[in-house]
């Protein structure tokens, strides 16, 4: 039997990576709308907040962020207030819940 130094011993041994994502991932959090009508969220260790609109402020929310996107319930009513893409690249994600804004769009003059 051959001995080793601490330090060899603590080198052979394999060393942890980043935790694998396993299938069907999902996460739950509760919260509710901020004053500004936004809720933040923390994926992949960026903060992103998700515009979510003034006339629900305050309500208590649950967003359920999986791999592909994140949906936002009011818990009192059921409601689904957003549901958005996930794009990693992006700090916004659209809600697919409404229709695009006034941008872009046919110009008025």
């Amino acid at each position: 039997m051959q001995r080793s130094t601490l330090g060899q011993a603590y080198r052979a041994l394999p060393k942890a990576g980043p935790a694998r994502t396993p299938h069907g991932y999902y996460r739950l959090r509760y919260d509710h709308v901020e004053a500004g009508g936004k809720v933040s969220i923390r994926r992949a260790g960026r903060m992103h907040h998700l515009g979510i609109g003034a006339a629900h402020r305050g309500k208590e929310i649950l967003a359920i962020t999986d791999m592909t996107g994140v949906t936002v319930i009011e818990l009192r009513t059921g409601e689904v207030l957003s549901a958005r893409d996930i794009d990693p690249a992006r700090a916004y994600w659209r809600n697919k819940q409404r229709s695009p804004g006034r941008w872009p769009g046919p110009s008025v003059t």
